[in-house]
Parts: C-alpha cells; structure tokens; sequence
C-alpha cells in the first residue's frame, strides 16, 4: 500500500514557479506591507529588510500599512488575511514564523512577540547576509533579488538561547542571531527577551543572613554541628523559611513585573542542612540533597501560581544538587537549570567516559521534566585567554540537549563587559547558530566566519583552530586530550609541539592580514599563546638557596608588556575571579625570591620556604630525583604560595582558609634537621621542628594560644602529592573499626575528581598511602592517632594528578597557655 507524500515534499518536487523579482536591476515595484497595530518587533524587522535589501541592491521598498499590488507581507495584517493563506500561528508560537510566496506576493508572518522579525531575519540568510559579530558582517551585492517559491515554516528548537559573552550582548547582534537571553541588550523594539529575577544563586537575597540569623539560625544550614550564616544555604524543611521565601518572591514580583523567571537557588558554595528534617528528606529521596530542594521549590511555585499563575520558578541541579530526587517531580511552573559543571568540554558528552555521570543525570531528569533548562560551561574561567577547543563538543552536545527534551540553553561564557575571552566572537555565532537550529552546518559556519573575520588571513587561523581541535579529538583523528572549565596553562594539550606550530600559523597569519582592524584581530588572538609562555616562564625553581624563576628581570618585563597588550584590546579580566588590576598587585607581592632552607640525608631531599606560609616546597626522593610533592601550576593565582607541605590553624573544620600566619627560620646547625616559628591571628604561636629519618620527614608543631582570650581552633596539617596518572592509584590504609580499604579514585560515571573526610571508626588508623599499580613509589602519611580527629582526602584528575591528604585535631577551645600538638610523617617506602 503507498504511503501519501507529504505536502512539503510535494511542493519541492514540483516544477519551480517563475521567481519574484523583488528587486530588478536596482528598482523595484514591491511594498513592504504591514498591520496597523503592528508589534515593535514587527515594525523593526520591516526597517531591517528595507534597510538591508536597500544594502544588498540598492532599491528601497516602501513600508507601508496599505495593500498594493505587489507586497512583501512583514506580519499578520488585513492585508495577509485577504490571501486566505494557511499559517497556524497558534502552532508558530511566538517565535515561530512561516516564509511563503503567494502568487506575486512574498509572506514573511509569524509571532507577534519575536516570530516574524526571526522571519525577515531568516529570509535575509537566503540572499547569503551573515552577522559574524556586532562589526563584522557578510551583506551581498546583487542589483536583480530574485525569490523562488517558498514553503517554509520555522520554530526555535529551545525556548530560552543565550550565548553569554560580552561579544553577543549587543541588541542588533543578538536579534538578527535570535537568541532571547537575559543578559543581552534586547529592547521592545527588537521583541525584548527572557528576563530572570533574580538571575541565580538567590538563597541569600530569599531569606537574608543579616536579617534573620541573629534570631533565627534555625533558618539556615547545619553544617557540621552548627547552624551556619557564612557560606550557608538553607533549612529547606523549616515552614518559616517556606514562608519568609513565597515573600520574598511576591516582592520580587511586584518590584520587576517584567520578569519572567523567578530564580530561587542555592548559592555558589556547598553548605547543604545537615538536620534531623532535611537528612529524613534526603533518605527518601534515594539519598539525594536536590530531594529537599525540589520539594522545597514545589511548594513555593505552588503558592505563587495561585496569584501569579504566568510566572515560572526556576532553581538549580548544580554541584551538590546535581543528582535528581528519588520521588519528587518539579511542578510545571518550575524550571530546573542542569549545570555540568564537571564535565570534560572537549568532547562529545555521549562519547567521553569522563561524562557519563553527567549523561546519566540528564536522563534521569529529562524522565521526570519537560521543562529542563541546561547551563552549559563554554570558556575557561580561570585562564579566559586559553586556547578551549570546544566546537566539536559544542556541535554535538547542543543537538543532543535537543534530542533529550532540554527546552532552554544558558551558554555561560566570559561574564566580564569588557570581553576578550579565547574566541568568544566565534563562539557567539556559531552557539546561536546551533540554538536556533540544531541541524545547522556548524563547519560551513566556521569556515563563513573566519573568512568574513580574518579575511586573507582566513586560511592560517582556520588551521590554527584546527590544530587545537585536533589536540583533544579522539584518535586516530588526534592525540585525545580533555580539556576542564579551570584547565591550567600547562595543561597536556598546550604542549611544546603545538605551541610551535601555533606560533608559526600566527606569524604567517599576521604577513597575510591585509589592514589594521584584521591584524588587531590575530594579535589578540594570539594572546593566548602569549599567555601560556609567560606563564611557564614564571615557574620557581631551587637554585643557590633562592626559590625563584630563572630569570626574574626579564619575566617583569614581559609580564609588562603582556599586560599593556591586554589592556590596549579593553579588557579587564583574564579570569572570573579577579581583575587585571589584581593580578598586577599579585604578581608584584608574590613573583620575588624566596630564601630556602634545605634538609637532606641519604634518601631525601627537602627545601623549605618559611615566607611561603612555612612551606615545604620540595620532598625529593634521591633514588630516583623525583618529587613527591606536587608542582603548583604557575598560573594560579597567588603563585608559588601553593600546595606542598604545610600546617595551619583553622576557625574549625568547614572553613576554606586558614589563619594567617608568618613564620621565622629558628638558627639550626644540624643538616637534617630544622625549626620554625609561626605567629597568627588570635594571639596564637605556631612551634615546628622538621627531621629527617631514612625515607620519612617526620614534623612536630606545636600550637599555643599565647594571646589573653580563649580561641576555638583546629590544627591541620596537608601535603598534595604527584602520584603518576589516578588511573591506576589507589589511597589504601587500614581503619580503626579494623577494616582494610583499597580507594580506586577514578571510577566509571564519576567524575575524575572528589572530596572525602573520615572521622571516628572510618579514619585511617594511623597510616595512609598513595600508590600507584602500574609502578612507582608508595607515598606515605602517618600520624599519631590520638591526636587527630578528622582527615581530609581530595584528588583530581583534570589536566593534573592532583592526591592531598589532610590530617586534622580535634576541634578546641584553646585557653590561654594551652596548647595543641600534631605529629605527622611524610615519606616513601
């Protein structure tokens, strides 16, 4: 039995009808016609497509309310109503847009909202225009503009298209892209956008600390036997916290009626409640800290809708919440943000084993919503310069989002106004390209821009962006590195061989350029590979008693000139974090010499930097030169003061920094032996002695609370080690409840990378190790159990073999005079 042929596909087999000349050797007889109460997107994009088809041929077509004899049809209109055309609009949306010819008439009509200008837009695509970015365009050049017979609908893929760069926040770009985000400079006249309120991370601005906490800390976290103010989130099981939220949100609502969205989320920290009620919670939930959250949210967009019922609610599935609940399902007025945070963005996310914990969250939420949003990551947020091969993963993943229901898409990029980050202009496009239209020809895409961008240029740059591509493709297309969203400068990918070979693309690119605007361009493309050489030029090495990079006069210089480069491009940032300003006073306090003292027998070597925080910089086994130690990467921030081997007190055991502390080298004679002495905040003396014994520096700190006031406190002392690739390492101890444990730190649908801490029966007994089972040396910690109450365990595998080992007093009140001891060994066997 044959099938009926759809009627789109019979319209496209069908003999072409004869063109409309919309315009004929630079005149024209058309109209643009459009309804007297047409929308401010309406009435723009009519301007648009007389300004551009008056761009493309020289012709001005009138815009006019009136029906004429030949009209180009912008909108619904009486005019369009008399052609008895069939539009659903109701099935358009109001973005949706269908493109049709009539007879002599051309039809561009869709939602009134955004839909029928992303239908002038879309038609403008046809004659061959491009808006790479808010300078750069493709307008062609033609004095005859001919039309073959359209039939043609379109409708977003995703509701909500946001590609957040400084580079895409222009209203014009961002219109003739279509995207909608919040963050973009949308007006009415160009349809306006999604509007959040607040935008994210809203738990603080929901039931302020200052306002509340004095009288009522049971409305914020439990967190570790404390009711908490700083870095907290919420009691989510507390009814007076329900309460004091749905007011916060009706206030919200009354304050900016424009919003659509209203953000009630957890904040940019962990510190989840740890109470009877959100623990109960939490086990019913399979165990999952999003199960008091979404029961949470639910209740509150409950109440919401009954007086609001067109506003939508939206929280995150982020870090800590990412996994889905066991029973509970948003409402429908609720959105949630998924935010792969984790995830390695070098490759397809369906086909890297380092994401399969993220495909599977995704599934499972798409299973219970058809309102999920994603935040996706698209930049390197702690180097913005760095080179971030993405696009494959991007061209990917976006249609993959779209296969598994995903309705909106934030594109989190370089949040700084000013921009600058790693190819953000050509991954504007080619992100709003994708939203819009999953099945767009994202290599057409690419090739289009740089030869509109980089213009005799075009073909070094583009084999420059393949040369980075193909450090993180698979094999045998290329060598198959990850890349992370706080990658670091010598991460695997930005090797010497492709620093060479990128260097030479970028001089051959600058001979070609071929005016000012496009060498300005490579330079500051080029900046990332600058960024990445200055960086390893500042690593610190030992040499003549002195901790410092080799050359320190000539680094201060091009860290000078590096940072007038940046500057000259109007940037501010070369990271999230911090201002460019600040790295200057950084790289002004930290990049100095340090003086050493050394340690050494017959099996170890050890360098010690009592200005670097009393560091331990160095544990060089002699058999083989190697570091037990980790190196720190020299691009963080606040470099070299980082990692090694360090003991510090803390206000107790959540808290992320330690007090301040400044050490002094004792006068010691022995070779292998030292002492230091640490004065810190709170009137606290620090007393530490460093011996060496065959393969073990062995560590004695005494901590004393010489100040007049009882001080609460813990001691911790931390090394981070280098234990080869966490493929194969394990962290292998005995507890104290007697059990034996054998940590495999890379396992399949987890991350690469995580944070444990044991207390009482679960702690090691003693002694813990790193070892490596495809070789290599055992790292050792041992302590004296009695005088540690907790111990820390953090790893990672992202760009870096990263193992630290932490262990911990117990917490004190510190009298005046009383004192805290804490012994720990570090070695090899």
């Amino acid at each position: 039995m044959k099938r009926p042929i759809p009627i789109l596909c019979a319209v496209a087999l069908a003999a072409p009808a004869t063109p409309l000349d919309l315009v004929r050797n630079g005149q024209s007889v058309y109209s643009i016609v459009i309804a007297p109460d047409a929308s401010a997107s309406e009435r723009h994009g009519a301007e648009e497509l007389q300004k551009f088809l008056e761009e493309i041929s020289g012709a001005r077509l009138p815009v006019t309310t009136e029906s004429r004899s030949n009209m180009v049809l912008v909108g619904r209109s009486p005019a369009l109503n008399k052609l008895k055309l069939s539009i659903d609009f109701d099935d358009l949306g109001p973005e949706g847009f269908a493109l049709k010819t009539a007879g002599k008439h051309l039809v561009i009509a869709g939602g009134r909202l955004r839909g029928t200008m992303y239908g002038v837009y879309s038609f403008l695509e046809k004659l061959g225009c491009r808006w790479f970015t808010p300078e750069v365009s493709r307008i062609p050049k033609m004095r005859t503009v001919s039309v073959r017979e359209l039939e043609e609908t379109q409708k977003p893929a995703f509701e909500y298209r946001e590609p957040f760069f400084a580079e895409a926040s222009d209203a014009d770009w961002a219109a003739r892209n279509k995207a909608n985000g919040m963050l973009m400079k949308l007006d009415a006249a160009r349809g306006g956008k999604i509007r959040y309120f607040p935008f994210v991370h809203s738990f603080e601005a929901l039931v302020p600390p200052k306002r509340y906490f004095k009288d009522h800390p049971e409305y914020f976290s439990l967190i570790d036997g404390r009711r908490r103010a700083e870095r907290s989130q919420l009691c989510l099981t507390n009814p007076d916290v329900l309460r004091v939220g749905i007011e916060s949100v009706e206030r919200w609502i009354a304050e900016h009626p424009e919003a659509n969205i209203l953000s009630v989320s957890q904040n940019d920290w962990t510190g989840w409640c740890e109470c009877d009620n959100c623990r109960r919670v939490e086990e019913e939930e399979g165990g999952s800290h999003s199960g008091p959250l979404l029961r949470y949210i639910n209740a509150l967009a409950a109440e919401i809708e009954k007086k609001y019922p067109d506003k939508l609610i939206d929280t995150l599935a982020y870090w800590y919440t990412e996994d889905p609940p066991l029973k509970t399902r948003p409402r429908r007025n609720v959105r949630i943000r998924l935010c792969p945070i984790g995830a390695c963005e070098a490759h397809p996310y369906e086909q890297c084993r380092y994401n399969a914990y993220f495909m599977k969250n995704l599934r499972a939420w798409a299973k219970i919503t058809n309102q999920l949003y994603i935040w996706h990551y698209n930049t390197n947020f702690a180097h913005y310069l760095l080179p971030f091969p993405d696009f494959d993963e991007l061209a990917a993943d976006i249609p993959m989002y779209h296969r598994n229901g995903v309705a909106g898409l934030f594109m989190e990029g370089s949040p700084s106004r000013a921009g600058g980050a790693e190819n953000a202009e050509l991954r504007s496009y080619v992100m709003a390209r994708l939203l819009w239209d999953p099945g767009t020809d994202v290599e057409r895409d690419i090739d289009e821009f740089h030869q509109a961008y980089y213009g005799e240029a075009a073909r070094p740059m583009r084999a420059y962006f393949d040369l980075m591509h193909n450090e993180v493709r698979m094999p045998p297309r290329g060598k198959g590195h990850h890349i992370w969203i706080y990658d670091r400068p010598s991460a695997p990918y930005l090797n010497e061989e492709f620093l060479a070979k990128a260097a030479e693309l970028f001089r051959e690119a600058e001979a070609a350029a071929s005016s000012g605007a496009v060498r300005n361009r490579i330079r500051k493309a080029r900046l990332g590979i600058d960024y990445i050489n200055l960086t390893r030029a500042k690593r610190f090495s030992v040499e003549g008693g002195w901790y410092r990079p080799a050359n320190l006069n000539a680094l201060k210089d091009r860290w000078q000139t590096f940072v007038t480069a940046v500057r000259s491009f109007g940037m501010t940032h070369i990271s999230e974090s911090t201002l460019l300003s600040k790295d200057e006073q950084d790289f002004e306090t930290f990049v100095r010499p340090y003086a050493i003292a050394s340690l050494e027998n017959e099996r170890l070597r050890v360098h010690v930097a009592p200005e670097l925080a009393g560091r331990v910089t160095h544990i060089i086994d002699k058999r083989n030169g190697r570091d037990l130690l980790l190196h720190p990467e020299p691009g963080s921030k606040q470099y070299p003061n980082l990692g090694g081997l360090t003991v510090a007190p803390y206000a107790d055991y959540v808290s992320r920094q330690p007090w301040s502390t400044s050490w002094s080298l004792n006068r010691n004679t022995a070779r292998q032996e030292l002492s230091l002495t640490g004065v810190s905040e709170n009137g606290l003396e620090l007393r530490r002695a460093l011996k060496l014994e065959g393969s073990m520096l062995r560590t004695h700190t005494v901590l004393e609370n010489r100040g007049s006031a009882p001080v609460e406190l813990v001691l911790q002392s931390r090394w981070e080690v280098d234990p080869g690739s966490l493929e194969h390492v394990i962290v292998s101890y005995g507890r104290q409840d007697g059990a034996t444990v054998e940590k495999q730190l890379i396992e399949p649908e987890k991350q690469p990378a995580g944070t444990e801490f044991y207390t009482g029966a679960e702690q090691p007994n003693g002694e813990w190790r790193v070892l490596n089972r495809a070789g290599g040396p055992v790292i050792v910690n041992r302590f004296a159990k009695d005088q540690v109450a907790r111990c820390f365990l953090n790893w990672t595998a992202k760009s870096e073999n990263r193992v630290a080992l932490a262990v911990a007093s117990p917490r004190r009140t510190l009298q005046p005079r009383e004192t805290i001891t804490l012994d720990a060994d570090y070695g090899v066997k």
